[in-house]
C-alpha cells in the first residue's frame, strides 16, 4: 500500500510539475505579445524619428517630420496592440478565414470568394498615386516591424496554433473591402427580395408594402416622399402567391413565433450611425460643433483606435513654400494609415452610411446550354476564375467563380434565371486614399471636395469648420445609372439599362450652411428631388432616428458640446408612443380585459404618466417594444413563408424598416380584404401578440420585474470567447444592462451601438468629448485593456484629446 501511495504521489508531482511548466511557458509566452510602451527601437523604413506617446487609456500621440513618418510609426502600434483584429479583417474580405478557423468558415469564405476582392486589392494597389502607394508602403512597412518587435506572436495565434502571416500593402485595401462587406449588400438580398415581391404580387401591394416615404421622413432639404394607398382588392392574391398549405401555416404560425425566443427579440439595429451638426451662429465661439456616432457591431477589441497625428505639412504658395505644423486627433481605422474621423483645428468631420443605390442585380438571358449570356453587343461566353480556399487542418478546396462583363454570377431567381451582380466594390473607383487629405483641409468647402474624390463605401460626411460653417456631402464613389435601374432586378442585355461611369466631383449632391443653421443625418433618406435621384434607394433606415434628432436641434437655439452629447444620448422612445396608446386604446378594449385577468397590470403600467423611454429600468418600454415585434411578425408571417417558399432567396430582414409603414396603416384600418391574416379576426391577432409578450417577459419571475435592462444587457466578446469560455473573464467585457434601442439616437444593442461617440468644435478640442466601447488594447494583460469602456456605457463625458503622457516609445530611423 506504501509503494501504491508513493507512485501515485511522485505521479501526482510530476504532473503538477508538467502543468506548472506549461502555465510558465503559456504566461511567458501571452506576457511577451504585450506591446512595446517606452524605450527605443530602430525601425526599418523611417526617414527621420518618430516618437509615439501614449496616455493613460493608451490613446497614442505620434510625432514624426513626415506624413509618411507617421504611416510607418501608425503601422507600428497598430501591429503591436491589433493585429489580430486587423487579420480577420483582410482575411474576411479576401474569403481566407478557413485557413485560420477551419471548415466552420468555408461556406462563407466560399461566398465572398466570388468578389475575388484579393485579386482587385492588387489591381488598386497598382494603379494608386504615388503619394498614396508610398503611404501604404511606409504603413506596410511600419505593420511588418510593429509584428517584428513584439516577442512573442499575438496570443490568438498561439490558441489557434496558426503563425501570423506578414502585412501587404494590398492588405490595406482588403481592410476597406471589409468594410464594404459590412456597410453595403454583397450578395443583392434586399434586390432580390423586392424584386420577388414585385413579380408575384400585384402592382398595388407592392407599392404598399415598398413605401417611399412616411411620416417619419427628416430629409435635411425638407423633402418629403408619400406611402402608397392600401390595396382594395383581395390580397395578395391566389394567382400571385401559392397559397396551398395555408392552414398549416396558420398552424405552424404561433407555434415557430413561440419558439424562436432567442432570435426574435434581437435589436432590428444595421449598420449605421448618426451625425449632426450646428453651425457658428448657434455657438458662444463662433465656431461650428459636430456630433457624431458610428453604430457598428461590437465586439472585443473595438473596430477603432485612437490617435492624434503631429507632423509638418508643406504647400507650395506663389513661389514659396510654406510649412504647417499639423495636429490631427481623432479614430483610425487598424489596417489603413488616415485618421477615419475627427479634427484638426480647422475642420472636424464624420460620417454615416449612406445606404444609396450603390449595386444592381442583374438577369441574364442565356442560351439553351447556359454557356453563353446575351449582352448589347450579342451572346458571349462566360469567364471563369479559379480560387483554392486554404482550409485549417483539411486539404484545400478550389472552387470556379463564374463571371460576366458586369460581375460576378450571384445565383438564380425563382424562374430559374441567372443573377450577375453589378456593386462600386468592383470598379477601381471603389478604394483610394484620397481621404487623408482631410487631414489638412482647413474648410467645410475643402472638406467636401476632398470627400467627393474619395474611394470607400458610400458615407454621409459632415463637416464643421472653425469658421461656423457646416455642410454634408456623400464621400465614396456614385455610379451614374441609365434606364430602368433601380431597386428591383433587370436584364441589361439590350443596352437601355447601364451604369454609364460615375458622378465627377462639380456634380456631386450637397448641401453647405442651411438657413435653420443646422444638419443631421441617421441613415435615413437626406434629401429629395435630383439630388436623390443620383443617390437611389439601397435600403434606407426609417427616419425616427433622423426626426427626433432634428426635432431636439429645433429644440433649442444655443449650443455646446454638452448640449450635443445629450442629444445623442437621448433613449426617449417617441418612435414607440403611438404603438404604446394602440395598446391601450385598441387591444386593451372592455371586451378583452374582462376574458384576460393578466392584461389588467399591462394597462396600469402603460398608463403610468412618465415618458415612454428605454432605460433599464423600464418595463413598459420592453412591453411595447416586444409587442410591436410580435404583432408584426404574425401579421406578415403567412406572407414571409409562403415568399421564401418561392425562393429562398427571399429576406424579410432586409426590408423590416420599410414595413412599418403598411404595418400600421394595417393595424389601425383592419382591412378584411387581406387574405393571409394568419387569424380569425385582427382583435385575435393582438391579443396573442400581447399573450406571447407577457409569457416570454414573465418566465420564471412576475412582469414588474422585466425590465429592458434585463433584456439589453451588454454581451461583447473577444471573437475567441465563444470556443474558449474559460478565457471570458479575461477576454469579454463585464455584461452591464444599456439604455437606449434600434428607433432613438441612443442606438443600442447587446452588442451592437455606438462604435464611437465623439463631440467636438474644430479649434476648441480642448472641450471635445470621445467615448469608445471595450478599449484601445487587444491583449488582455495590458495596463489600459478596458479602460474608457465604462464612460461609453454610462455616456459620461470623457474628453477628445489625449492626456498626460504615460509611456513613451521612440523609434529611430537607420
Amino acid at each position: 500500500m506504501n509503494k501504491i501511495k508513493k507512485i501515485l504521489t511522485g505521479f501526482l508531482l510530476i504532473s503538477l510539475l508538467v502543468l506548472a511548466t506549461a502555465l510558465t511557458w503559456l504566461y511567458s509566452k501571452v506576457d511577451s505579445a504585450l506591446p512595446l510602451l517606452d524605450g527605443k527601437k530602430t525601425v526599418f523604413g523611417l526617414k527621420k524619428t518618430a516618437i509615439i506617446e501614449r496616455d493613460q487609456q493608451g490613446i497614442a500621440t505620434i510625432k514624426a517630420e513626415s506624413r509618411a513618418d507617421i504611416a510607418v510609426a501608425l503601422g507600428f502600434v497598430h501591429a503591436q496592440e491589433r493585429f489580430f483584429q486587423m487579420d480577420l479583417l483582410r482575411r474576411n474580405s479576401a474569403g481566407e478565414l478557413a485557413s485560420l478557423f477551419g471548415v466552420v468558415a468555408l461556406d462563407y469564405d466560399k461566398s465572398i470568394r466570388k468578389h475575388r476582392f484579393r485579386d482587385r486589392a492588387r489591381a488598386i494597389v497598382a494603379q494608386l498615386p504615388q503619394e498614396q502607394l508610398d503611404l501604404v508602403k511606409a504603413y506596410t512597412r511600419g505593420v511588418n516591424q510593429g509584428l517584428k518587435y513584439l516577442s512573442s506572436s499575438p496570443f490568438e495565434y498561439l490558441l489557434l496554433q496558426q503563425e501570423p502571416v506578414q502585412w501587404s500593402e494590398e492588405d490595406s485595401i482588403l481592410t476597406i473591402f471589409s468594410m464594404y462587406i459590412d456597410l453595403q449588400y454583397h450578395d443583392g438580398k434586399r434586390e432580390r427580395t423586392l424584386g420577388l415581391m414585385k413579380a408575384v404580387l400585384s402592382g398595388d401591394v407592392y407599392a404598399f408594402l415598398d413605401p417611399k416615404g412616411s411620416i417619419w421622413d427628416a430629409a435635411i432639404d425638407g423633402s418629403q416622399l408619400s406611402p402608397a394607398p392600401m390595396p382594395k382588392e383581395a390580397w395578395p392574391s391566389a394567382t400571385s402567391v401559392n397559397l396551398d398549405g395555408k392552414n398549416d401555416i396558420a398552424l405552424a404560425n404561433n407555434t415557430q413565433l413561440a419558439n424562436n425566443i432567442a432570435n426574435r427579440y434581437q435589436g432590428e439595429n444595421f449598420p449605421g450611425s448618426n451625425s449632426w451638426a450646428i453651425s457658428g451662429a448657434l455657438t458662444s465661439t463662433g465656431s461650428a460643433i459636430l456630433a457624431n456616432d458610428m453604430h457598428l457591431g461590437i465586439r472585443v477589441p473595438n473596430t477603432w483606435f485612437r490617435a492624434s497625428f503631429e507632423y509638418p505639412h508643406i504647400t507650395i504658395s506663389g513661389l514659396k513654400s510654406v510649412t504647417e505644423q499639423i495636429k490631427v486627433t481623432g479614430a483610425t481605422l487598424p489596417g489603413t494609415p488616415n485618421m477615419v474621423i475627427g479634427s484638426n483645428g480647422h475642420i472636424a468631420w464624420g460620417f454615416t452610411n449612406s445606404y444609396g443605390d450603390y449595386s444592381d442585380v442583374i438577369v441574364l438571358t442565356t442560351n439553351a446550354d447556359d454557356s453563353q449570356y446575351l449582352t448589347p453587343t450579342g451572346y458571349q461566353d462566360f469567364t471563369f476564375h479559379k480560387q483554392v480556399i486554404a482550409i485549417k487542418g483539411q486539404k484545400a478546396q478550389a472552387i470556379t467563380v463564374k463571371e460576366t462583363i458586369w460581375g460576378p454570377v450571384i445565383g438564380k431567381n425563382h424562374q430559374g434565371k441567372s443573377l450577375a451582380y453589378r456593386w462600386v466594390a468592383h470598379d477601381k473607383e471603389a478604394v483610394n486614399l484620397t481621404a487623408t487629405q482631410l487631414e489638412q483641409a482647413k474648410t467645410v468647402e475643402q472638406a467636401l471636395d476632398i470627400a467627393a474624390r474619395s474611394g470607400i463605401p458610400a458615407q454621409n460626411i459632415l463637416v464643421a469648420d472653425k469658421d461656423g460653417a457646416i455642410g454634408w456631402t456623400i464621400m465614396g464613389p456614385i455610379p451614374i445609372k441609365k434606364g430602368a435601374v433601380g431597386e428591383t432586378p433587370q436584364s441589361w442585355s439590350s443596352g437601355d439599362n447601364r451604369w454609364q461611369g460615375y458622378l465627377i466631383p462639380s456634380d456631386y449632391p450637397r448641401i453647405e450652411n442651411p438657413e435653420n443653421h443646422r444638419l443631421w443625418t441617421a441613415n435615413s433618406r437626406v434629401v429629395g428631388g435630383k439630388m436623390y435621384e443620383k443617390l437611389g434607394n439601397g435600403g434606407y433606415a426609417l427616419g425616427a432616428r433622423a426626426k427626433q434628432i432634428r426635432d431636439n436641434l429645433l429644440a433649442q437655439e444655443q449650443f455646446d458640446e454638452q448640449a450635443l452629447l445629450k442629444i445623442g444620448l437621448d433613449d426617449e422612445a417617441v418612435f414607440l408612443q403611438r404603438w404604446q396608446q394602440f395598446i391601450i386604446e385598441t387591444v386593451l378594449t372592455e371586451q378583452v380585459l374582462a376574458q384576460h385577468n393578466n392584461f389588467a397590470q399591462v394597462k396600469t403600467l402603460l398608463t403610468k404618466p412618465e415618458v415612454l423611454r428605454a432605460s433599464i429600468d423600464s418595463v413598459s418600454y420592453r412591453l411595447v417594444r416586444n409587442f410591436r415585434i410580435n404583432l408584426r411578425d404574425s401579421v406578415f408571417f403567412e406572407l414571409n413563408t409562403s415568399l421564401k417558399n418561392i425562393d429562398n432567396a427571399f429576406n424579410f430582414k432586409s426590408i423590416r424598416h420599410q414595413i412599418e409603414v403598411p404595418l400600421w396603416q394595417l393595424i389601425n384600418e383592419q382591412p378584411n380584404n387581406f387574405i393571409m391574416l394568419g387569424g380569425n379576426s385582427w382583435q385575435e391577432l393582438f391579443t396573442k401578440a400581447l399573450t406571447l409578450t407577457l409569457s416570454d417577459m414573465s418566465t420564471n419571475q412576475p412582469l414588474n420585474a422585466a425590465t429592458w435592462g434585463q433584456q439589453n444587457s451588454s454581451a461583447i466578446k473577444h471573437p475567441l470567447s465563444s470556443a474558449l469560455p474559460l478565457l471570458n473573464y479575461w477576454l469579454d467585457m463585464p455584461s452591464e444592462a444599456l439604455a437606449g434601442d434600434s428607433y432613438m439616437p441612443r442606438v443600442q444593442g447587446k452588442a451592437f451601438g455606438a462604435s464611437e461617440r465623439m463631440v467636438v468644435s474644430p479649434g476648441h478640442e480642448i472641450d471635445g468629448i470621445f467615448h469608445m466601447p471595450t478599449s484601445q488594447s487587444g491583449h488582455p494583460w495590458s495596463p489600459y485593456y478596458g479602460m474608457g469602456h465604462s464612460d461609453w456605457e454610462q455616456g459620461i463625458a470623457s474628453p477628445f484629446l489625449p492626456g498626460k503622457t504615460q509611456y513613451k516609445l521612440t523609434l529611430l530611423s537607420y
